[in-house]
């Protein structure tokens, strides 16, 4: 991440916490999302690195909060192998949301993170949830439960077992 002009704090950064520092810093994304396009050309731990922060990186922009980027800037930004990345996370996660529309799980309204106001605590919330179009958001635990249901997960993110 130093080639991308971040804070390496001389050990592991987790990755939700590069997120948010790159959905705020246009010009940092663009080198960023190179490395990601480097990761995703690797195999093993490199490609599930990328894959963490994709999906971290479409969550937390898919909020719409001002002085976030959003999902339109980031899109012309994305390598020929982030795109195929993004597609697929993009994709897994809708799929969540039909499964849950169609077994009735309840998702909530995406309006109430914005009351999240501890920065670290806006890290983790703003990560592990989707903000959907029609005002309502997909959390982590609804992405477990599906694939608690169906027994398919994500393969290539790293929160998930692929074995």
């Amino acid at each position: 991440m130093a080639a991308a002009g971040l804070p390496t704090a001389g050990g592991e950064v987790p990755v939700r916490d590069v997120v948010m520092d790159v959905v705020r810093r246009n010009r940092r994304v663009a080198a960023v999302l190179g490395v990601v396009e480097e990761l995703l050309a690797e195999e093993g731990a490199a490609a599930e690195v990328a894959y963490d922060f994709i999906e971290d990186l479409q969550n937390a922009a898919s909020h719409g909060t001002d002085g976030l980027l959003t999902v339109e800037e980031l899109l012309p930004l994305r390598g020929p192998r982030t795109v195929e990345a993004w597609e697929t996370v993009d994709r897994f996660w809708a799929t969540v949301v039909a499964w849950c529309d169609e077994t009735g799980v309840e998702l909530e309204p995406a309006e109430t993170l914005g009351a999240v106001e501890n920065p670290a605590l806006r890290s983790i919330m703003w990560t592990t949830c989707r903000s959907l179009p029609d005002g309502r958001r997909v959390r982590l635990s609804e992405v477990v439960r599906y694939e608690l249901a169906v027994g398919v997960p994500m393969v290539g993110i790293g929160h998930r077992q692929t074995e």
